[in-house]
């Protein structure tokens, strides 16, 4: 294999060569196109196809004689009902994500913060079990092993290349993931910021040898101006002056697209963040990330990359589906099917999250019951059983970055295990909180950051501020208040009450919610340790089970009531506003009559868009 030049180099510097990166992110456990909620094909997706793309990019690039590297960003193993099954069972080389990713030849896998969710032990075992190294590289107090720190991937340029080229590849994760998985990491563990990680590192592995640095940051683009770390995200990296390439994920969200049109410091026509080529390839299978990088030698500076051009491949429904990977998974797969379509309750209404970012949705009130019901257990007979229990739940499955097909609808009559896996897709632990009123205030400040600002004039705007994710939004049943959405940011929670009357700022309650929250997810302000008053140890999905089988007036007698109804938009003199949401919402649009919506017409992605009188 010989090295070649890119013709299409203006003024080719004096050596030439090219690699091609392969990348793909947050496949979150999809090895098949298969939606295991709805039981039923997507129009796309999954490792299987993925598979596909794969070999046509690979088989493309040896034509030409260039080598191809490809590499994973993390959120691999966890995300379906096929990879929760798959974290109950032992790890051997038949594991089906084990197979399909030695069988595909990786060359390196980076850790995701939800790579986690199955504990330690499983991760470990999942990492033995590779032909591949899982990385990370700002985990500290840790000893991760089998797990590597870095890689150091020798590349065969050909006879006819200047040096040797040596690639050296780490991977990071944001700070919060420490907090977010301190249940399965330990209170010592620690995740050392970002940046200063990747300057000591890729130091370290080029004193080890490597030419080039490859970055797989398990973080979103980011924003050049943010305050911290996190919100910076690839920025900070960017800015270390120690990267040559980066892969970024976690946010879902693709690069180069129009995601990032408007974005100080990201330039989508050639895919970069500040100087530095990046790719994002989107979830679940959803896109190929392809960066073909052109290096120029000189034999005292080195490697360094001249050229490159990033594109994204479509896993679409038209893309053939790898037999191989699919038979890795055909048995797993059967079994998950089978276990999900089981009746574990009843339901005399239709239980959906169609208009959840306009009107508390009954998705959320059977998790906010059922939380409460946990919280409410654990803290009987102790110094906390007396101060009352509200409840957060997310605005999940609420459309946004995920699609169309990204809502829950659970149909009058039987509830299957299905359905239930749909309202309980994490392995979040349940704990309560023990907040103020100017605690509950805050919180559902930040959670009002999801709207965008309405304005009084005669257009109507779009209601929801796309920058932040729906599953940002929470909804805290056992209080009612209204959220002025003329008003700015962090201005717009008014009439909080609790019983009917002012909740007052130094008043305590007990707010069940998820560990991930608790811990600062989503940006919530983090909860300190001491305040985090117990942790459940019953899984959520069993307890959402027992609300939906115990009639109300049984579990009375258990917990307070969460009223339904908790909160409505202030009224703005009729001020509209527009809203995405799936088309089978119409079916349940006088769940939202009070909002006087209109069907406005649909969208190219298959949303309907209605408006919403304020």
């Amino acid at each position: 294999m010989s090295a070649v030049v890119d013709p299409n180099i203006q003024n080719p510097p004096q050596t030439c060569a090219q690699i091609r990166l392969l990348a793909t992110t947050d496949l979150h456990g999809h090895l098949l196109a298969y939606d295991y909620i709805k039981d039923q094909p997507t129009q796309g997706g999954g490792l299987a196809g993925l598979s596909s793309l794969i070999s046509d990019a690979r088989s493309e690039a040896t034509a030409a004689g260039i080598p191809v590297v490809l590499v994973d960003n993390g959120d691999t193993f966890q995300g379906t009902p096929l990879a929760s099954y798959l974290g109950t069972q032992d790890v051997s080389a038949d594991h089906p994500i084990v197979a399909a990713l030695n069988f595909l030849a990786y060359n390196a896998l980076g850790l995701g913060n939800h790579d986690l969710d199955h504990g330690l032990p499983y991760l470990r075992a999942v990492a033995g079990a590779l032909d591949m190294p899982i990385i990370n590289s700002n985990l500290r107090n840790l000893d991760i092993s089998p797990l590597e720190s870095s890689l150091l991937l020798p590349i065969d340029l050909g006879s006819d290349a200047p040096a040797s080229l040596t690639l050296g590849i780490l991977s990071v994760l944001p700070v919060q993931s420490g907090p977010w998985q301190r249940h399965h990491l330990g209170p010592q563990t620690t995740l050392e910021v970002p940046e200063t990680a990747i300057r000591t590192a890729a130091a370290a592995v080029r004193a080890a040898g490597a030419d080039l640095v490859i970055v797989l940051g398990h973080m979103g683009v980011g924003r050049s101006d943010g305050s911290n770390s996190d919100l910076m995200a690839s920025h900070a990296l960017a800015r270390t002056g120690q990267i040559d390439a980066m892969i970024l994920g976690h946010t879902h969200r693709r690069l180069p697209s129009n995601d990032y049109a408007i974005r100080d410091g990201v330039d989508i026509r050639i895919s970069t963040v500040g100087d530095i080529p990046t790719l994002m390839a989107g979830h679940a299978g959803s896109d190929l990330g392809v960066m073909d990088l052109s290096l120029a030698y000189d034999a005292v500076t080195g490697w360094r990359v001249c050229g490159h051009k990033c594109t994204l491949r479509p896993n679409g429904p038209d893309v053939p589906s790898c037999p191989n990977v699919t038979a890795f998974a055909q048995s797993a797969h059967s079994t998950v099917r089978r276990h999900l379509s089981q009746q574990v309750a009843k339901t005399s209404i239709d239980i959906h999250s169609y208009f959840s970012l306009v009107s508390p949705s009954p998705t959320q009130h059977i998790i906010a019951r059922a939380q409460q019901l946990q919280v409410s257990t654990a803290l009987k007979d102790t110094a906390f059983a007396h101060l009352p229990v509200l409840s957060s739940a997310a605005a999940h499955g609420a459309g946004g970055r995920d699609g169309p097909e990204n809502y829950i609808h659970i149909p009058r009559g039987p509830v299957l295990q299905r359905h239930i896996a749909g309202l309980d897709p994490f392995t979040n632990q349940t704990v309560g909180v023990l907040i103020t009123g100017t605690d509950v205030r805050n919180w559902l400040e930040h959670s009002a950051l999801l709207f965008a600002q309405q304005h009084a004039d005669t257009t109507p705007h779009m209601l929801i501020n796309d920058d932040v994710p729906a599953f940002h939004f929470d909804t805290i049943f056992g209080l009612t208040y209204r959220i002025n959405l003329s008003a700015p940011a962090q201005q717009r929670i008014s009439h909080l009450e609790y019983n009917g009357r002012s909740v007052i700022p130094d008043e305590e309650f007990i707010l069940a919610t998820s560990q991930f929250r608790a811990t600062g997810g989503g940006g919530y302000t983090a909860t300190p340790r001491a305040r985090i008053v117990c942790r459940v140890a019953t899984s959520l999905d069993q307890s959402i089970i027992q609300i939906l089988n115990t009639p109300d007036t049984i579990l009375s007698e258990y917990i307070p009531s969460l009223s339904a109804d908790c909160w409505r938009f202030a009224p703005l003199g009729g001020r509209e506003a527009t809203i995405l949401t799936h088309p089978d919402a119409l079916g349940s649009i006088q769940d939202i009559a009070h909002l006087k919506p209109k069907r406005l017409g649909d969208t190219a992605e298959g949303f309907i868009l209605l408006s919403i009188t304020l």
